[in-house]
């Protein structure tokens, strides 16, 4: 059976990038799209190439490339959203519903769902809020909460690294389970603000890496343990997982350092097992579900 043809699109409100059927259309990354949701059909910005695979969450169906009515109408319905912002801000507060801030607003292009997002300090109820804005607009009026996290990935952008946000960009980006400073720690990784993503979380990149980190210590020697290679022995002190190497100490001066494969440790030392023979023995193929995008596949 042929898998299906899939992309990610990032639709505004809906923060982390969804899966869509790509169907035979010509997309790039940054071409706008119609997806039907759930609620309704909103615009949403191609972000990964579209590629076969096996989709991980149920996806959505892109009906068109934008044409010049849907930028009409989506034109309108962004400036409809901010009106619908500042009159529930209005109302909240004449309803005296303290701590709540409203920060964006998504209308779908038949202008019949609106979602208002929020921040709140505790538990708000905005039923009189959501019952005079639907009286007013005539729509489906839903209030989102958003925390940090979801606003971050929502509002997109770049991290410390240069390129944008996972969570903005690949809809498997919170699918692989929760990112926290133990995975920071069992990497190596002194906890420290440049593992902080924008979200002020630890980045979703090094929950993407454990499981590769994981695998090379199964494969490396521990730290402090005394090695040979060829005549000479030394004692194991770091890792370079990305050079499928360790850095090892041949004397007591720094300049002993020397960074060794594991290729080169597996035939005098048991136990190590270099990358290639791994890949040989477990069979491994490209990346599958709950693993970062591949190349295109169209």
């Amino acid at each position: 059976m042929r898998l299906p043809r899939l992309v990610d699109v990032r639709i505004p409100g809906m923060g982390v990038a969804k899966l869509c059927y790509a169907r035979d259309l010509d997309l790039r990354v940054g071409y706008k799209v119609v997806v039907e949701t759930a609620d309704g059909e909103f615009v949403g910005r191609v972000t990964l190439t579209p590629r076969r695979r096996e989709p991980y969450m149920p996806p959505f169906d892109i009906l068109r490339i934008v044409t010049l009515e849907d930028e009409r109408e989506e034109d309108a319905n962004r400036e409809l959203g901010r009106e619908i912002r500042t009159e529930a801000q209005k109302l909240a507060r004449d309803h005296r519903a303290k701590g709540v801030s409203f920060f964006g607003c998504d209308v779908s292009l038949d202008g019949c769902y609106v979602e208002v997002k929020y921040e709140a300090e505790s538990d708000a109820n905005l039923e009189v809020v959501r019952e005079g804005l639907e009286r007013r607009y005539d729509a489906r009026v839903v209030f989102r909460r958003f925390n940090f996290v979801e606003r971050a990935s929502d509002s997109g952008g770049c991290d410390t690294c240069g390129v944008p946000l996972c969570c903005a960009t690949w809809s498997g980006a919170r699918s692989m389970g929760p990112v926290n400073v133990r995975l920071a720690k069992q990497q190596g990784v002194t906890p420290n603000e440049k593992i902080l993503g924008n979200c002020g979380e630890v980045k979703c990149c090094m929950r993407y890496e454990h499981d590769a980190y994981k695998e090379f210590k199964e494969r490396a020697p521990f730290k402090n343990t005394v090695v040979k290679l060829g005549e000479r022995e030394g004692q194991v002190v770091d890792y370079s997982m990305v050079k499928d190497s360790v850095l090892v100490q041949f004397g007591q001066k720094r300049s002993d350092h020397e960074m060794v494969s594991l290729t080169n440790l597996a035939a005098q030392n048991d136990g190590i097992v270099p990358a290639d023979a791994f890949d040989e023995n477990n069979g491994e193929e490209g990346a599958g579900e709950g693993h970062a995008p591949a190349p295109s596949d169209s």
